[in-house]
């Protein structure tokens, strides 16, 4: 009985003390970004273009983001004669955003792996490889997105 009367207490504490989200009601497309630029393979950066979804603005004063995105594909396990069935597949992003000064806000690497099966067929390997290459860039721009509101507010 008592803990359930404690427990009542801290809920209406937090509940009116106020707290709220940091990042909760901030838009990224008001964000002042004077150039982003990409390096990496061009299908990785097509890719993270177009789920990180930002826009520069053409002006002399933001904020300048680059961001250098790489993949790599190793073996994971092997059977007994020596032939890969699975694969870690890595797609690894540095981000550097830098202010009107040239000055660095943050520098930061993030990356994530996804672990493959390999079978003997190689369009279906392929075919799966690149649906997962999608969904990890996808999760990482989240992440940029984050960092990057982070960084600048």
């Amino acid at each position: 009985m008592n803990k359930k009367i404690i427990s009542i207490i801290i809920c209406l504490f937090f509940y009116s003390c106020g707290f709220q989200p940091m990042l909760k009601n901030y838009d990224i497309s008001k964000l002042n970004i004077k150039k982003i630029n990409y390096s990496g393979k061009n299908d990785l950066n097509y890719l993270l273009k177009n789920f990180l979804n930002l826009e520069e603005k053409n002006n002399n004063k933001g904020i300048v983001i680059n961001l250098s995105i790489a993949e790599s594909i190793s073996s994971a396990t092997k059977n007994t004669s020596g032939i890969s069935t699975e694969e870690d597949l890595t797609i690894i992003i540095t981000i550097n955003i830098q202010n009107e000064q040239n000055n660095d806000l943050l520098t930061d690497t993030i990356s994530e792996t996804k672990r493959l099966s390999i079978t003997n067929n190689m369009s279906t390997d392929e075919q799966t490889r690149n649906i997962e290459k999608n969904n990890l860039i996808r999760s990482l721009s989240q992440k940029i997105k984050f960092r990057i509101q982070t960084a600048v507010r």
